[in-house]
């Protein structure tokens, strides 16, 4: 679970199996450890947005990559 700077929760992905995607066809799976990673090296705001984006069930691009919550089937 993220935090901001004024120590609110961020929207949490934890439960949802993420996935990733360079082209928006083939995508593949994503650890929650992984995305940690990559929305520590952007700014606050910018990881905000992304997390509720994706929340929200859309796609998100973030650092070159596409990233949603994998459909169930």
């Amino acid at each position: 679970m993220r935090k901001d700077s004024y120590h609110i929760e961020m929207d949490d992905l934890t439960r949802f199996p993420l996935e990733k995607s360079g082209d928006c066809e083939n995508w593949e799976d994503v650890s929650h450890e992984e995305l940690d990673a990559v929305l520590d090296e952007v700014d606050e705001e910018r990881a905000k947005n992304f997390l509720a984006v994706v929340r929200g069930g859309s796609l998100s691009k973030l650092q070159g990559w596409f990233y949603r919550i994998r459909p169930q089937s």
